[in-house]
């Protein structure tokens, strides 16, 4: 799976970028170059919480001749997603592998090149499948989202279906 960069911040906001490390254990979390440097600007403007997502193990990779190609014409015609999300969706496509992402514009446009992608709902219901947190931590760690993070997580039941 390759993680957008507002995934990858959310967990470090709060403290809990292992979560990922122990739901995706048996796979590289990857991330690309567009999406390194992101985190980098990050800190280097004194966001702290991005140490803790430079702790983790990951993987970073680069778009291909072909792919940069693509990527210059995608980023003429696509004003509203980001240099990293669209460098992770062509990856994603080129590589077939999954992207994480909470941007709806990311998500529309993965949908539009057929990349599955999960967002923050997805992640947590994961969690929750997987038995890596009971449904009393995963409503801890979503207040700890909207607090920290100031992202409000809608379809809170969809985490919890059967």
């Amino acid at each position: 799976m390759i993680f957008d960069t507002d995934i990858l911040s959310i967990f470090g906001k709060i403290g809990r970028i292992y979560l990922l490390k122990k739901l995706f254990f048996d796979s590289d979390i990857t991330i690309t170059f567009e999406v390194y440097n992101e985190l980098l600007r990050a800190k280097d403007a004194g966001y702290d919480f991005v140490n803790d997502i430079f702790e983790i193990e990951f993987k970073v990779i680069q778009l291909d001749q072909n792919l940069i190609k693509e990527y210059e014409q995608g980023k003429d015609n696509l004003k509203n997603v980001h240099s990293g999300e669209l460098s992770s969706i062509l990856l994603c496509k080129k590589l077939n592998m999954d992207f994480a992402t909470n941007d709806k514009k990311a998500k529309r446009f993965c949908d539009e090149n057929n990349v599955v992608w999960y967002d923050i709902v997805d992640i947590l219901r994961l969690c929750f499948l997987k038995h890596i947190m009971n449904e009393e931590e995963i409503m801890v760690v979503i207040k700890e989202i909207e607090i920290r993070d100031k992202t409000y997580i809608s379809k809170k039941e969809e985490i919890f279906k059967k």
